[in-house]
């Protein structure tokens, strides 16, 4: 990759009273013109951190090691640390001096200087390889050793990406702070979508669902079948709600076959939409019910006892007929519970039938 332009640290500083020089920059088997501008950053005199111009473009990555020459006498010695950096205005001074000082410490820290600079979409090993000479195996060594160091987390090695420790507890925070404002102005909902987190910090799902699952880890959320909530909250009812409550929790436990359908549960309770799904998501809650696909509701101990008959069948593989018959549901009802079974990790569909997982 040829570059027009890079930020460098030198050996020694320019002539005194300089802040730019014209000069040329010799690198392994190349040199070009260049313009040499000192950043002028305080404490950095005898070491400073230049920005250097190349009048031609020149193959020249992190770490790369040059000198600047006036006619026969050497000015001094440098190293490349970002090539083709973002320019005066893009950068603030004090960022750029931070950054620059990472960069200069060595590998690891260039790839974690990296990987804080990518935030939540994370840092491709393309991108260290591109900015470096470092090769795959030694990027992704780097990478091990930074994830053991608690200061990234990989998030895939075919083809590698890793993101900063410091861009996670970022992001927990932030989302710990929206649950808060969340159950302020959303008191009837037991919490908020994944979907909706994903598109409020518009970060790869990867990220959010590893975001959340240290969270949960941390025991400061709570997440269940796509629903993400504070661990202290509880959706506020009346003694009136309670009453109607039990009465919803019975007629889902009578249910036949231990399912209802909301349109059931509507006309018998004489419930507004709003109000049933407030009280079942109190229900949900307190664990007490799971709200399948296309309105069907299953009291829990019903189906902690058809998950309970499943593992313990002694079979590795299961049809829909057969998964009819442990039920006793109709096909109608079946195929609705498979499908949550599925996305509770409980079975995997495998063409017409699904292993029990």
């Amino acid at each position: 990759m040829r570059m027009s332009a890079f930020d460098a640290v030198l050996d020694s500083p320019l002539p005194r009273g300089l802040r730019e020089v014209r000069a040329e920059a010799v690198f392994l088997g190349s040199s070009a013109a260049a313009r040499v501008v000192d950043h002028a950053f305080a404490g950095r005199r005898e070491k400073p951190f230049v920005r250097i111009e190349l009048g031609t473009a020149a193959d020249v990555r992190w770490g790369d090691p040059f000198e600047l020459r006036t006619g026969d006498a050497a000015l001094s010695r440098g190293q490349c640390l970002y090539p083709e950096p973002p320019g005066p205005g893009e950068l603030k001074p004090a960022r750029r001096k931070a950054l620059l000082a990472r960069l200069a410490l060595g590998e690891k820290d260039m790839v974690l200087a990296l990987a804080d600079a990518a935030g939540l979409e994370g840092l491709a090993g393309e991108r260290v390889a591109a900015f470096s000479r470092l090769s795959a195996s030694r990027i992704e060594t780097l990478a091990r050793t930074l994830e053991a160091e608690a200061k990234v987390r990989i998030l895939a090695f075919e083809p590698l990406r890793l993101v900063s420790e410091d861009g996670l507890d970022f992001l927990r925070g932030r989302i710990v702070a929206f649950l808060a404002r969340f159950h302020r102005t959303h008191t009837s909902e037991r919490g908020a979508p994944l979907e909706k987190l994903e598109k409020r910090f518009e970060t790869p799902r990867a990220v959010l669902v590893l975001a959340l699952r240290l969270l949960a880890k941390e025991g400061r959320v709570v997440e269940e079948s796509g629903i993400v909530r504070l661990p202290d909250f509880r959706i506020p009812l009346t003694a009136g709600d309670e009453a109607v409550l039990a009465e919803l929790e019975k007629k889902v436990l009578s249910g036949e076959r231990g399912g209802v359908s909301l349109d059931d549960i509507r006309a018998e309770l004489k419930l507004t939409p709003a109000k049933l799904q407030m009280l079942l998501a109190a229900l949900a809650e307190r664990k007490k019910i799971v709200e399948g696909l296309e309105g069907f509701i299953l009291h829990q101990s019903w189906l902690d006892e058809i998950i309970r008959k499943l593992r313990a069948s002694g079979k590795k593989e299961l049809t829909v007929a057969e998964f009819k018959a442990l039920t006793g549901l109709s096909r109608k009802y079946s195929i609705p519970l498979l499908e949550l079974l599925d996305s509770m990790g409980v079975t995997r569909r495998k063409g017409s039938v699904r292993d029990i997982l």
